[in-house]
């Protein structure tokens, strides 16, 4: 049995849900940003970073959901969902810095 009190468990759930938010939004940030820059580059340059980024966002908007259910069921297989987010935010990153890497190349 875990030694963890189960309010002090609930709060760094919470915290976990918080930090991870926070990344994303960070991400969201990112994607939104080279968009921006996409809308500047060259028209080849712009369907491929364009579809990077449209993963990106895609991947993004799974890690929002799953962090909704996790807040919503914080106490059963929270662990399991949070490695699944810190995954999806893992991937998300991976896109933006690819589509970063398209726009950088063009």
């Amino acid at each position: 049995m875990s030694s963890v009190k189960p309010d002090h468990q609930e709060q760094q759930s919470s915290e976990d849900i918080d930090s991870m938010s926070a990344s994303l939004d960070s991400l969201q940030t990112r994607i939104d940003e080279l968009k921006v820059q996409i809308e500047l580059a060259k028209l080849d340059l712009r369907e491929r970073a364009t579809t990077q980024l449209d993963i990106a966002q895609n991947v993004c908007l799974a890690a929002h959901s799953k962090l909704r259910d996790a807040r919503n069921d914080a106490s059963a297989n929270f662990d399991v969902i949070k490695a699944a987010v810190r995954k999806l935010i893992e991937d998300v990153k991976a896109s933006v810095d690819a589509a970063q890497a398209v726009i950088s190349r063009g």
